[in-house]
């Protein structure tokens, strides 16, 4: 019965000090000037890091950067125009191209913006992109992935609370797992509209003509209705809601706010130098599309043929590293480890910054029982994205090389 008593007791205390930590502090938020409630109050310096602490693996995780210099400026100085005119124009802003199909964008606290070549390279003006822009750093102005930062937290706190009370593990999420949150959650209703209506007012500002934003909305609603394009669903559409809800109340929004600016030349689409300086991005888009063949072929474990396609898209864009990397792969599957080999190293050699080819060499190198060149390239590759399969590589690297204080290191990590 005492034992009863107690366990009952440490629930409820638990459970209590979980619940007093959700308002732990209040917070501003610099757009709406209203006070929130906040688990953690961040700094903005300590907000950028926490953003930069997703950036990378989210990055890496999904193709990372594409490398076009003129074409990161360009983005980059749109985004710039956009930010200057928003509620936090002094945050240092980094606008970048991701090098994947995948139709999509995302926002990180701190400022760090990414939009996915699968998405600007289907766009038709500077104004739709300045939209999308827009939207994303409406995202960050409003600390809206800081909202979902805190709704992880005391969701893990919550659980933590009732595992303790059980007897069972404080550390329920572990940390990485909440700032993973940061990308994977994606945003609300309510988010993804106060976003719509902030990048329209800093489009505005920034000058360009917000019908823009409902030629890109309409865009996204054609990709929408009926389930026209799947990749939509994959990547937009799973990370930012879609209604016709919110173009419609984007309609009204210009309609009230700015109904003098579509016939205004001084708001301006920029349709021609935005073609211009897309133009290059779409013809390499063409061996992406390749590539893109090669990628379902491969996970349909047909191998030949996915290297056939890879091949074809180098010989058409020998400077993507991406279309190296894949190639690599495909010989690595095969066993074919001098031509896996010669594919990873040009890969590298195009994008040193790319985990891929690196973790990919590493296996080779463990597979030719080459133990200690293997290590270099999954170390590398565990700098650039930590990963369970990489750590494990390097385990059973250093166990081979009898290091075990480092094998054990990274078994640890592998589990």
């Amino acid at each position: 019965m005492a034992f009863g008593y107690h366990r009952g007791v440490a629930a409820f205390l638990a459970l209590f000090t979980a619940l007093a930590l959700l308002a732990y502090s209040c917070a501003v938020n610099p757009v709406t000037g209203r006070s929130e409630l906040a688990l953690v109050s961040f700094s903005e310096e300590e907000e950028v890091a926490l953003g930069a602490k997703a950036y990378t693996p989210a990055v890496q995780q999904q193709g990372g950067f594409y490398r076009d210099r003129a074409l990161e400026e360009y983005v980059q100085g749109v985004g710039m125009r956009v930010a200057r005119v928003s509620h936090r124009p002094n945050l240092n802003y980094r606008y970048r191209v991701l090098n994947s199909s995948v139709p999509n964008a995302f926002a990180l606290p701190g400022g760090f913006i990414v939009l996915n070549r699968g998405l600007l390279v289907n766009l038709k003006s500077e104004a739709e992109m300045a939209a999308v822009l827009g939207h994303e750093t409406g995202h960050v102005t409003a600390k809206h992935s800081l909202a979902g930062y805190q709704r992880a937290i005391a969701a893990n706190l919550l659980l933590a609370g009732v595992s303790v009370a059980a007897g069972g593990r404080a550390g329920v999420m572990e940390l990485s797992g909440v700032t993973a949150s940061l990308f994977e959650n994606g945003f609300s209703r309510d988010q993804e509209r106060e976003a719509d209506w902030l990048g329209i007012d800093y489009m505005v500002k920034a000058g360009y003509n917000p019908e823009g934003a409902i030629r890109l909305q309409e865009y996204f609603f054609t990709q929408l209705e009926g389930g026209k394009n799947p990749m939509f669903v994959e990547g937009l559409f799973r990370t930012h809601p879609f209604s016709k809800e919110r173009l419609d109340n984007a309609r009204a929004l210009i309609a009230q706010r700015y109904p003098g600016t579509a016939r205004n030349p001084k708001y301006t689409f920029n349709e021609t130098i935005f073609k211009e300086k897309t133009a290059r991005l779409r013809e390499v888009q063409k061996a992406y599309d390749i590539a893109d063949e090669g990628d379902k072929l491969f996970k349909e474990k047909r191998y030949p043929e996915a290297l056939a396609k890879y091949e074809q898209a180098i010989a058409r864009e020998p400077g993507q590293a991406s279309f190296h990397s894949s190639a690599g792969r495909s010989h690595l599957v095969r066993n074919d480890y001098p031509a896996a080999e010669n594919s990873l190293r040009e890969a590298i050699r195009i994008d040193e910054e790319f985990f891929e080819p690196h973790f990919l060499l590493g296996v080779l190198r463990y597979q030719r029982k080459d133990y200690r060149g293997s290590i270099p390239e999954l170390s590398r590759s565990m700098d650039l994205l930590p990963s369970k399969q990489a750590a494990a590589y390097l385990s059973k690297s250093y166990e081979a090389i009898g290091d075990r204080e480092n094998a054990k290191k990274y078994a640890e990590m592998a589990q």
